[in-house]
């Protein structure tokens, strides 16, 4: 098809279509100017192991879990000053349809604790998870499910910690996407760590090690990135000196300038 992008285990996807509720980009933000400098001198975003509570599935015996990945909201950003307020307002947007294509990244699923569905899991995933259960051949599809989708499961909502205070949190309201680098994962690293070793210092030793390993990146193209986003003038100045350094040709520096946006003046100026 003409001026369509092939999306693996889909319909092929016009260029131009457009979301009409959500957005067109896939954004992640993050609070330093030094993370946004190290995404665009790698040209690549690297994940990070998060540490994620799972109270909420109620499964005896695990309380947390923490794996590798990178978050995106799918936020338009007409409606994202609340999300930047919570995770920062540096960020870099990729466009939506191509990184579905490169990367295979996936809307998280929100769920009901006292749906159904949830009560349906915990009794399949506990099966396995406390009873010691033998994994016989057969059964390993349906294990492999089982803790792929652990890593695509939030609540709805919850308790976040914000600005140094626990309070109650709608999580659906990030719109979020999750990139966990499961495909050809390195072998002497742990793809997840739960309960007793899901700590903080196994998280930073982890995601220290993803350094190392290139395999597991976000590696984007240029021409991928939609908005690289600044909070200020002064950020912006300072942004603009970052990629006139860049080993690229003057065109490509040029490009990626053309990009930059303020969030303070679009925040101001949609909302």
């Amino acid at each position: 098809m003409e001026n369509s992008i092939q999306i693996q285990g889909m319909i092929e996807i016009p260029a131009k279509l457009k979301w009409n509720n959500s957005a067109n980009i896939l954004c992640n933000y993050m609070k330093k100017l030094e993370y946004l400098e190290m995404i665009l001198k790698n040209k690549a975003i690297i994940p990070r192991y998060v540490i994620e509570p799972l109270l909420y599935l109620k499964i005896e015996g695990l309380h947390k879990i923490a794996f590798p990945m990178t978050c995106f909201c799918d936020i338009p950003l007409s409606k994202v000053g609340g999300h930047m307020s919570h995770y920062g307002r540096y960020g870099i947007a990729l466009d939506k349809q191509a990184i579905i294509s490169k990367f295979r990244v996936q809307p998280i699923h929100y769920m009901n604790p006292d749906s159904p569905l949830v009560n349906d899991f915990r009794r399949a995933f506990s099966d396995y998870y406390n009873t010691g259960k033998k994994v016989h051949p057969e059964d390993k599809v349906l294990l492999n499910y089982l803790m792929s989708a652990i890593m695509y499961m939030k609540p709805i909502s919850g308790i976040e910690k914000i600005a140094g205070e626990e309070k109650p949190y709608i999580f659906q309201d990030e719109c979020e996407w999750r990139y966990i680098p499961t495909e050809n994962f390195p072998q002497d690293l742990k793809l997840m760590l739960a309960e007793n070793t899901a700590t903080e210092n196994a998280k930073n030793y982890y995601s220290k090690a993803l350094l190392s390993h290139e395999e597991t990146w976000i590696k984007f193209d240029w021409e991928d990135i939609r908005y690289i986003i600044v909070p200020d003038e002064v950020a912006l100045k300072r942004i603009i000196e970052i990629i006139m350094e860049l080993p690229l040709g003057d065109s490509q520096k040029y490009f990626l300038i053309s990009r930059i946006e303020v969030s303070m003046r679009f925040v101001e100026d949609l909302i």
